[in-house]
C-alpha cells in the first residue's frame, strides 16, 4: 500500500523529533543528571514527545495496521503524561525511551517511508 502525502508528510516530522532529540542527547552528552537537573534539556525532550505524540494521533489507521511494530498506543501515551500528568513523570522511564525507543522509532518510520512510494 502506498502512503498518502498527510501520513508521508506526518512521519516526517516524527522523524524530525526524533533527529532533535537524538541532537540534545548528544548536546547534553546523554547524561542522566543532566537530565534531570537540567530544566531545558528536560523541558526540550518532552516538547518533542509531546510533538511527536500528537503526530502519532495524525498517523492514518492504514499505516498503523500494517504497521504493529510501532508502539502507536505507547507513543500516545507518552504525550498524555507529559501534557496533561506532569507532575508525576517517573524520569527513569522516560530516560529509557529517549535512549532506546526513540532510535528505534526514528528506523521504524524510516523504513515506512523506504517501504511506500
Amino acid at each position: 500500500m502506498s502512503l498518502s502525502d498527510k501520513d508521508r508528510t506526518v512521519i516526517s516530522k516524527m522523524i524530525k523529533y526524533c533527529d532533535d532529540i537524538s541532537r540534545l542527547m548528544g548536546l547534553y552528552n546523554e547524561d542522566f543528571y543532566r537530565y534531570t537537573s537540567e530544566i531545558s534539556f528536560e523541558y526540550s525532550c518532552g516538547m518533542c514527545l509531546i510533538q511527536i505524540g500528537e503526530l502519532a494521533g495524525r498517523v492514518s489507521e492504514d499505516v498503523i495496521r500494517d504497521n504493529p511494530s510501532v508502539a502507536w498506543r505507547s507513543i500516545k501515551a507518552m504525550r498524555n503524561i507529559h501534557a496533561h500528568d506532569y507532575g508525576n513523570i517517573d524520569y527513569s522511564i522516560v530516560w529509557d525511551t529517549l535512549m532506546n525507543d526513540i532510535p528505534d522509532l526514528k528506523l521504524k518510520l524510516a523504513e515506512i517511508l523506504k517501504d511506500r512510494p
